[in-house]
């Protein structure tokens, strides 16, 4: 867990897994209000897709990278749980736009105040003792 390897993350590739996930969850929503929440539930399966796709990660890349894509996910679904947390709890109290305003906040100050956590961490664990 190197920042530098961030430079090499493309926003492109970011803001495609972002919104496909948002798109999934809309679509989760939507189902929820029509037909119940049931039949919304179902379309939150969408992490099983995650196995899929990191298999083919590992074909292609390799191990490595499959394994820094688990991390990855690990992260990015705890800061998902506070977007949805906060749009919950602000919805009520602020409104909707506000809501949606603030949850992507949230969902990065979660996501890299972890990464940057435990890479603190595993760093300080690595360090030879004296």
């Amino acid at each position: 867990m190197r920042p530098a390897k961030l430079r090499e993350v493309r926003l492109h590739s970011l803001a495609v897994r972002f919104a496909f996930g948002a798109a999934v969850s809309l679509l989760a929503g939507l189902v929820t209000v029509l037909f119940g929440p049931r039949a919304g539930g179902v379309w939150l399966a969408f992490p099983a897709i995650l196995p899929a796709g990191l298999t083919l990660i590992e074909r292609r890349e390799g191990r490595r990278e499959a394994d820094r894509g688990v991390r990855g996910s690990v992260l990015g679904a705890i800061g998902m749980v506070a977007f949805a947390v906060t749009v919950y709890v602000m919805v009520p109290l602020a409104g909707g736009l506000a809501a949606l305003l603030a949850a992507p906040l949230v969902w990065l100050v979660v996501t890299l105040g972890l990464y940057l956590g435990l890479r603190a961490l595993l760093r300080r664990r690595a360090r030879p003792r004296r």
